[in-house]
């Protein structure tokens, strides 16, 4: 009987000793959960150190599957593609980050290798227009097919698709009547094809406000057609005219085989410059630099060292020059805002934005026309809008009177084929009839480039 009671008493105790450690252990248990949880993309050996896990392609597939969609409906962007670009830098310039890059490519080996993207050849990314997230990648791999990356639920797919578009020539020459983009886009101009008019002339001409009734401009361009769309997307500026106060303004597209060239003038003078005239595509200039402008928020009387670009919501804003990005976060009054080092101790500023690319950590280095960030209205804002500033020397300057260099002349063994180029571009340019709308052209675009 006592031998009884001393075995039922060993029991209660282990039972009590047990009900004590559960709760350790799942503690324990928990923690390491807890640990793992924060720690994506790590495993633990059976020896317990770390190791690096490589993402299967279900998880990929998981994860692109809870990308957020927006309501604004999506955005194409086509590219030339020129000597010395890669699908990297291309898709880092428009705020995609190194890993996923890395996933749209990897995703396209079994079909074809995106990391062997040539000059002269079209690559089209569309992207939402709300989270600016990468949904599909065109690139023209010959003159017959076409590679297709797109993302959908089950993550990333690739495949090989005759090539569904084509390339139309348009034209179109009018008289200004109240403003270059305003005449443009109302007789069907495309608003990509104003904007990079006003990037195009913009050094030579105040193409905001020095324009007046009467004035004329004329504008040859590319019309990209894609089977299953709706409506085409917008090419390149291939040539343009402005006639300001009697003064003839004219710029012809020109590259040479590796892709290489820019706008010039009959002379063979570059007419672009090292920095973007306008580092966003903007509806109108809401607020200009002042010494002493009266805050709409703050209402109080005080210097306003920039200028305001007005501008739907999300818009891309891109690096007027090349340069370092110096600042990138939130910063008092502008909101989210980068700030970028330039050559020649001068620097650039954009304030206000919606969101700031991935990319864009102090010390990353910035190309022109690299998208930094999107147009918002965070800070002390009343609207969605761009705040461009510009220093030099650490003293601000007015980025509507700031001035910089020209880019290089044509190159001296490229100046006979430039002359049948400008001639060619000057009789078309001439003989662009006054319609209601855009005209369809028999010019070919590659008219506009060296022979391959």
């Amino acid at each position: 009987m006592s031998r009884d009671r001393n075995l039922a008493g060993k029991l209660l105790a282990l039972v009590c000793l047990g009900v004590l450690l559960v709760p350790s252990i799942v503690s324990a248990k928990s923690k390491r959960a807890r640990a793992a949880k924060r720690t994506p993309g790590v495993t633990r050996g059976h020896s317990g150190h770390v190791r690096e896990a490589s993402r299967s392609r279900a998880s990929r597939a998981k994860r692109h599957a809870r990308v957020r969609r927006g309501v604004r409906g999506t955005v194409d962007e086509h590219i030339h593609v020129r000597k010395g670009d890669t699908v990297e830098s291309l898709l880092a310039a428009r705020g995609v980050g190194l890993l996923d890059s890395r996933e749209w490519i990897d995703a396209t080996t079994d079909v074809y290798d995106l990391r062997k993207i040539r000059p002269r050849h079209g690559l089209t990314l569309r992207f939402d227009r709300e989270t600016r997230s990468l949904e599909s990648v065109r690139y023209e791999v010959d003159q017959k097919h076409l590679l297709v990356v797109e993302q959908n639920g089950d993550g990333i797919a690739a495949r090989l698709e005759d090539l569904p578009y084509f390339v139309e020539v348009k034209g179109f020459a009018g008289f200004i009547t109240h403003g270059l983009r305003e005449d443009t886009v109302a007789a069907g101009v495309p608003a990509r094809i104003a904007a990079d008019l006003a990037d195009i002339f913009g050094w030579d001409v105040d193409v905001a406000s020095g324009l007046h009734p009467g004035d004329q401009y004329r504008v040859i361009y590319e019309n990209i057609w894609e089977v299953g769309m709706a409506a085409p997307q917008a090419g390149k500026v291939l040539a343009a005219e402005l006639v300001v106060g009697g003064r003839q303004f004219t710029a012809t597209l020109f590259e040479n085989e590796d892709g290489e060239g820019g706008y010039y003038a009959p002379t063979g003078d570059a007419v672009s410059r090292t920095f973007l005239r306008y580092p966003v595509e903007f509806t109108e200039i809401s607020s200009e630099f002042s010494l002493d402008r009266f805050h709409p928020i703050r209402r109080e009387w005080r210097p306003h060292w920039g200028v305001d670009l007005a501008a739907p919501y999300g818009t891309p804003v891109r690096a007027a020059a090349n340069g370092v990005v110096s600042a990138s976060g939130w910063e008092s009054g502008l909101g989210q805002t980068v700030r970028v080092d330039h050559t020649n101790g001068v620097a650039s500023a954009y304030g206000h934005l919606a969101q700031i690319a991935p990319a864009m950590r102090p010390g990353a280095t910035v190309e022109r026309g690299q998208v930094i960030g999107y147009v918002g209205s965070t800070g002390l804002s009343t609207g969605p809008h761009l705040h461009y500033e510009i220093t030099r020397d650490g003293t601000h300057v007015n980025p509507l009177e700031f001035t910089c260099d020209r880019e290089p002349a044509i190159a001296s063994g490229l100046v006979r084929q430039f002359d049948r180029t400008k001639r060619e571009a000057a009789k078309q340019l001439a003989a662009l009839p006054n319609t209601p709308g855009p005209t369809s052209l028999s010019l070919s675009a590659s008219l506009f480039q060296a022979a391959e």
